[in-house]
């Protein structure tokens, strides 16, 4: 029902939305979770070559968030004494840093990259889902221009983790090594994907690096304690499967459309219940 544009449309210009969300949630928190921010659309490309938001469609969300929430940093989200959003971005994409990053400034609201550090290491070896999508409007990787490879699909360089974790809004966290889905890696390299990406980020930006997101969201016991044995403080998810460690089952809300009317809907209350707990748990 929640993704129903239809029903989202209802809810918003009868006012229902935004009644909801002042009585549902005036204490607690929502995570949210992005992607890319691209430069530009592409018209030539299909919807799956080019996923992210363009530059001004992201803007429109800062702009929808600031009227109606704070900008939280991680530990006054976490801490469950402040009421706002979290913005999240996973895989650690380039354009999260060149597009992403000057609206993070222009609003001053605080965020967490988590990155996968294949293409950090190598920023032209891509993950594997980044290939697979960039094919469905290339013939070849290696006829992609520069400036598209740039602003869709590479990665972070190693210089450009380094200024992210010297950045007063930007938190680096890691993300695996090559975005597996971890519940179908053997114990080996399920070790290996969760720990080498924190000792890689920690020696490029200098600082620790606590916080682990699952790719896709897909964890278990076993990942949840490969995790934690290799020392975060806590794991972000999507949907918790409420497995008994809540700091490593912290809910976050994918964020898909920029509509106004998506938006009012999606963070009402109605459908998803802020974070309210010390632990990040929702209620």
């Amino acid at each position: 029902m929640l993704y129903h544009h239809h029903i989202a449309r209802i809810l918003h210009y009868s006012g229902i939305s935004a009644l909801a969300r002042r009585l549902l949630v005036q204490k607690g928190c929502y995570i949210l979770n992005f992607h890319g921010v691209n430069r530009e659309h592409y018209p030539n490309l299909p919807p799956l070559a080019q996923t992210g938001f363009r530059v001004a469609e992201f803007e429109a969300i800062l702009l929808w968030l600031q009227k109606r929430f704070a900008f939280l940093t991680p530990e006054e989200a976490l801490s469950g004494q402040k009421s706002g959003v979290l913005l999240t971005f996973d895989d650690g994409k380039q354009n999260n840093y060149t597009n992403a990053r000057p609206l993070l400034e222009k609003y001053e609201a605080p965020a967490i990259f988590f990155i996968s550090t294949q293409h950090v290491l190598d920023p032209d070896n891509w993950l594997h889902f980044v290939k697979s999508r960039a094919l469905t409007g290339w013939d070849s990787l290696e006829e992609i221009p520069d400036d598209a490879a740039a602003d869709l699909y590479r990665g972070l360089s190693a210089e450009q983790v380094r200024l992210c974790a010297e950045h007063p809004l930007i938190t680096v966290a890691a993300h695996t090594v090559s975005h597996p889905l971890l519940t179908t890696c053997d114990d080996r390299n399920l070790k290996q994907e969760v720990s080498e990406s924190k000792a890689t980020l920690e020696e490029l930006g200098g600082k620790r690096v606590d916080w682990f997101a699952y790719p896709n969201g897909v964890y278990d016991r076993r990942v949840m304690k490969a995790v934690k044995n290799a020392g975060y403080k806590g794991a972000f998810a999507v949907i918790p499967q409420k497995l008994g460690q809540a700091q490593f089952e912290i809910p976050r809300v994918d964020i898909s459309f920029s509509h106004s009317y998506y938006l009012d809907a999606k963070l009402s209350g109605l459908f998803l219940k802020p974070i309210r707990t010390l632990k990040g748990s929702p209620e």
